[in-house]
């Protein structure tokens, strides 16, 4: 059984880094190429120390690092007063999937996101691999669709 807690970033970076490039070549390197990895540790930081990063942690029984649901917050241009919490990342390791682990770890986030004043999340995922299943067991609602094209 996994417990989940919020951890500031700048503590469990380290630890993050073999998951985070994990997520990248597994979910993100099909939809980029050739674009190279590499996680902007000062820019998670810097949002962290402008009070404008959550991440929600899973650990293992052991104590080690199993999966991640890290958000920006934002205020939401759209609905003046509102904070904005985007998903910028949700990622567990093969061996801490199954069952409802993503859809715990997403409650825990949603739980500390309304501490902190959010009050609308945001959540995407690749085309690749949709969440939708997920995202609607969470209560949440299909919005938009959301499309990038390299400016090269």
């Amino acid at each position: 059984m996994l417990a989940f807690a919020t951890e500031p970033f700048t503590q469990l970076e380290a630890e993050a880094r073999p998951l985070t490039a994990a997520h990248w070549s597994e979910v993100e390197a099909p939809l980029h190429g050739d674009a190279a990895y590499g996680l902007d540790a000062a820019r998670y930081a810097r949002l962290e120390s402008l009070g404008m990063l959550h991440v929600s942690a899973a650990r293992a029984p052991d104590g080690a690092l199993a999966g991640y649901a890290a958000f920006t917050l934002v205020p939401c241009p759209h609905r003046q007063g509102m904070l904005l919490a985007a998903l910028d990342g949700l990622y567990l390791a093969p061996q801490a999937r199954g069952g409802f682990t993503a859809l715990g770890l997403l409650r825990h986030a949603e739980a500390e996101l309304h501490q902190r004043g959010a009050g609308l999340v945001q959540y995407s995922s690749p085309a690749s691999r949709p969440c939708d299943a997920l995202y609607r067991r969470l209560g949440a609602h299909h919005t938009e669709t959301i499309w990038h094209k390299e400016l090269c």
